[in-house]
């Protein structure tokens, strides 16, 4: 499989302590996932990527990602190739505008069964499937939770928390649907741990593999998911599966935190950083048309 990883902390946060530095830090889990990394963040120019092929374990240039990243939210990956080859275009993130997405799992029978990509990819918006530069699993996880989240965001509407929570859970059942159907041994599912931002907020859905959430530390960290603890942290067990998702916050008093009902197989958490503006209720306005996403692509 894969390993992920996720911080919003101050700009001035140093990211090299949980990358390459701590105890289980993403570089040393690479000995274990050694097919390609990726670190993604935001400066004054919009999204920045960078990206190697090489295990981050002996790239020296992972490090130096990871030392260049000096934002509030900073996403990291390592690959361990279980769809697709090891190449660039296979490797996370992946990147749409300022969206940042990462996967650690697997769509079952992707490989093994030319439907299931078909059926995938029929789901995927015209514009996104072009869009498409690589063979993954991943990636197509990717531009369905565009669609699903696109298909919400009516014109000149921006992305709020619950629409991208809707969105992703909205992605992970119909992935379940088309790759897992309902008599699949348990073992044989598909596994869907999805972590996305924009830079305004990280949103995160657990679905078969185990994930982990760290509060508020030490150094400016405000947040941290990952597929491993790293570090002294205190690291907890993210939810998965109903009931409700969590829905964070930002207040004058702190994080408020509100449960909503909820459907589908996965459980989404996401959270917008302090200084974002804070989540809207859908103005009443009509939805995107079917053209052409506004969004462009963006590779780093």
């Amino acid at each position: 499989m894969c390993r992920l990883f996720a911080q919003h902390a101050s700009p001035e946060h140093d990211h090299t302590e949980p990358l390459c530095e701590a105890p289980n830090a993403l570089r040393e889990q690479s000995l274990r996932h050694p097919h390609g990394w990726g670190i993604g963040w935001y400066d004054a120019d919009g999204v920045q990527v960078r990206r190697g092929v090489m295990p981050a374990h002996a790239d020296e240039a992972f490090c130096d990602a990871a030392r260049e990243a000096r934002s509030r939210i900073v996403l990291a990956h390592v690959r361990d190739a279980s769809v697709g080859a090891v190449i660039e275009e296979n490797t996370h993130p992946f990147v749409y505008g300022r969206w940042l997405f990462a996967h650690n799992g697997t769509v079952a029978r992707f490989r093994q069964q030319d439907r299931v990509r078909a059926r995938l990819e029929a789901e995927i918006h015209p514009v996104f499937r072009a869009a498409m530069a690589g063979e993954t699993d991943s990636e197509r996880c990717f531009f369905l939770f565009l669609t699903r989240l696109t298909g919400r965001l009516p014109a000149g509407c921006q992305a709020d928390v619950e629409r991208v929570r809707r969105a992703l859970a909205e992605a992970v059942a119909i992935v379940s649907r088309i790759a897992d159907g309902r008599s699949r041994p348990t073992g044989d599912r598909s596994s869907l741990n999805l972590l996305v931002t924009n830079g305004s907020l990280i949103a995160v859905c657990r679905h078969g593999r185990p994930l982990y959430i760290a509060a508020p530390g030490p150094g400016g960290s405000e947040l941290a998911v990952a597929s491993e603890p790293i570090g002294g942290r205190d690291w907890a067990d993210a939810p998965a599966g109903p009931p409700a998702p969590r829905r964070i916050e930002r207040t004058r008093g702190g994080a408020a935190e509100r449960r909503r009902e909820a459907r589908g197989p996965a459980r989404a958490t996401a959270r917008a950083p302090p200084g974002a503006p804070a989540p809207r209720a859908a103005p009443p306005c009509r939805r995107r048309p079917a053209g052409a996403p506004a969004a462009r692509r963006r590779r780093g």
